[in-house]
């Protein structure tokens, strides 16, 4: 169980990013290269209204102790949580005030006994999905369990976009030639209703092209959708309902070697921790607003984050604060909570967008590690003198 837990949390650690198909003809390009050289602040504190600082309660219940965040969800009621080393999901309320482990691990019904890779909450029909590799468990925003689906396609990411629709995106190192897809969008029962698995190369055979954890892919609450980049393409694609459609064109220029370590999926020296060239640029995350898309990638060994704008195109590239070594960063926080921008009152901002809200986790021992920094400010909410501790969660409301 661990293994595999760990293996899905690798897949949101090890991503990156490669150019190989040409812009589709009218999509908005962005122009990530070109802007490294002009480096200067995003504007996301444009965006931002009011924050919020959510330390999560721990009480004399061990059960009330997160060892870190795997995946989460939100209401405007409670904070669903899955730890990095458990398999259970546990439930806060919106104050960071413990209330109990709502879905344990087990093998009872309605208990989890697989590695979960994502979760959502469906707030106007009261329900919360848990997805793993090739199931769907629903339950109740109480976490009474409704039902299961099993399926017979593999996936690493998947999310509810509409009425027994669901996005998804194909385990890696699986070969597209045989019964892999790519991306999809599939019923709640397994039935296929669109998929697309040609992120194909010259550079690698067909019988060995497949997704290797050179991805990123996030939830878009704002347009009920999934955006997804695979490194061996340079277009983010957005997976709805009922479509697959380019949404944004990032003109990477990378690296040969980088595609073939995104698309062969006989190389597992990403795995192995080793990354293409210093000039590549390496997408590891992204989410979007009402205005910009945001992109998080690593190039010449560091950190960087870039907005789009959707109307202009206009990018810009900021350098992120690093505070220690990758590996030391995933040890403070798998999320990487604070790589991100220091536009909003210098303090260093990254998250989820769900509903009106940008969602950032903060572990305490990361906060630590950015502590010395003198060009970022620490929130005094966040000022603490220890470094342990529950997650701290922030919550942005975000301009309409």
């Amino acid at each position: 169980m661990k293994l595999t837990t760990t293996f899905i949390g690798m897949v949101f650690f090890l991503i990156s990013c490669h150019s190989y198909h040409p812009n589709p003809s009218g999509c908005l390009t962005a122009t990530i290269r070109e802007s490294l050289s002009d480096i200067t602040t995003l504007h996301l504190n444009d965006e931002i209204e009011s924050a919020s600082y959510i330390p999560l309660e721990v009480t004399a219940d061990n059960a009330s102790l997160i060892d870190g965040v795997l995946n989460y969800a939100v209401t405007d009621k409670y904070i669903y949580i899955l730890p990095v080393k458990e398999a259970r999901i546990v439930l806060f309320d919106r104050q960071g005030r413990f209330v109990k482990t709502l879905i344990p691990f087990g093998q009872a019904p309605g208990e989890l006994n697989s590695a979960i890779s994502s979760m959502q909450t469906d707030i106007k029909n009261n329900k919360l999905y848990l997805f793993s590799a090739n199931q769907i468990f629903v339950y109740t925003l109480e976490g009474d369990f409704i039902e299961q689906f099993n399926h017979n396609y593999q996936s690493v990411i998947q999310y509810k976009t509409g009425d027994d629709r669901f996005a998804s995106v194909a385990f890696p190192y699986t070969p597209f030639e045989g019964n892999s897809y790519g991306i999809g969008i599939f019923t709640g029962k397994g039935d296929t209703i669109l998929t697309k698995n040609n992120f194909y190369s010259s550079l690698v055979s067909r019988e060995k092209s497949g997704f290797t954890v050179c991805m990123a892919a996030a939830y878009s609450d704002r347009q009920n959708s999934l955006l997804f980049k695979t490194g061996s393409n340079d277009t983010i694609f957005r997976i709805s309902d009922d479509s697959i459609r380019a949404a944004c064109v990032l003109n990477l220029q990378n690296s040969d070697n980088e595609v073939i370590r995104a698309l062969d999926i006989t190389d597992f020296s990403t795995l192995r921790g080793k990354q293409g060239e210093d000039r590549d640029i390496f997408v590891a995350d992204l989410f979007e607003t009402s205005k910009q898309y945001y992109i998080r990638f690593r190039h010449n060994q560091g950190h960087y984050v870039a907005s789009i704008n959707k109307k202009t195109a206009k990018t810009l590239v900021e350098k992120c604060e690093q505070p220690g070594t990758l590996k030391e960063m995933a040890d403070a926080n798998l999320l990487h909570g604070m790589l991100g921008t220091k536009s909003y009152r210098q303090f260093p901002v990254w998250g989820r967008v769900l509903g009106d809200e940008l969602v950032q986790v903060i572990n305490p021992y990361e906060l630590d590690l950015y502590k010395d920094i003198r060009s970022i400010t620490i929130p005094e909410a966040l000022r603490r003198e220890d470094n342990e501790g529950n997650p701290i969660f922030v919550f942005y409301k975000l301009k309409k």
